[in-house]
């Protein structure tokens, strides 16, 4: 939620933003958060980085 209150906050000239993989720990995958994740934001020409969580 923290990244998504961040897009809403920062208003960047994104489409979205969005996890690379599958990192454990996420929603949906098991376990706990093993290292930071690393959240970009994209466009339909790029993709960079938001933020770690």
């Amino acid at each position: 939620m923290e990244a998504v209150q961040a897009l809403f906050e920062q208003q960047p000239d994104a489409d979205g933003i969005g996890l690379a993989g599958m990192p454990i720990g996420t929603p949906g995958m098991p376990g706990p958060q093993e290292a930071p994740y690393d959240v970009y934001s994209f466009t339909d020409q790029e993709d960079k980085a938001f933020m770690t969580l």
